[in-house]
C-alpha cells in the first residue's frame, strides 16, 4: 500500500505537459470555440476585451497588448504551445466558460492542467 501511494505521488508530482495534453487541450480549446460559433478572429478579440476590462476596473492604464493573438490561440489549438501560462488558461476559461461534460460545472484551471499532463481525459468516462 505504501508502495502503492508513493508511485501514485510520483506520479502527480510530475505535471509536466505532455505532447499528448497540449494537443488534447487545444483540441477541446478549438471545440468550445467553435460551440460559441467564434473564428479564431473573433475569440482573440474576446480575449482582448476581457483582459481590458480588468484593467479599467482596477483603474489601471491598458497595455499595449491585451489578449490571445490570432497566432497564439491557433499555436494553442493546433497542439504547439509548449507551456501555456496559468493566467492564458484562466483568460481562456473567462471567455469560453467550458462546462466539465459529466459534472455539470465550469471547469477550472486545475481541470486544464489535469488534462494539459494527461491526468485526466475529459472524453473518457471515469
Amino acid at each position: 500500500m505504501v508502495v502503492a501511494e508513493a508511485k501514485r505521488e510520483k506520479e502527480y508530482l510530475r505535471r509536466r505537459f505532455t505532447d499528448t495534453g497540449l494537443r488534447r487541450l487545444g483540441k477541446l480549446l478549438r471545440s468550445w470555440r467553435e460551440a460559441r460559433g467564434w473564428s479564431v478572429h473573433e475569440l482573440s478579440e474576446q480575449t482582448k476585451q476581457h483582459e481590458a476590462q480588468f484593467y479599467i476596473l482596477g483603474g489601471e492604464p491598458l497595455p499595449k497588448v491585451l489578449g490571445v493573438s490570432i497566432a497564439g490561440i491557433s499555436r494553442i489549438e493546433n497542439g504547439y504551445y509548449n507551456k501555456p501560462a496559468p493566467d492564458l488558461l484562466w483568460l481562456f476559461l473567462d471567455v469560453l466558460e467550458p462546462v466539465h461534460p459529466v459534472e455539470q460545472r465550469l471547469l477550472t484551471l486545475e481541470d486544464l492542467l489535469l488534462i494539459g499532463t494527461e491526468f485526466w481525459n475529459p472524453n473518457v468516462e471515469a
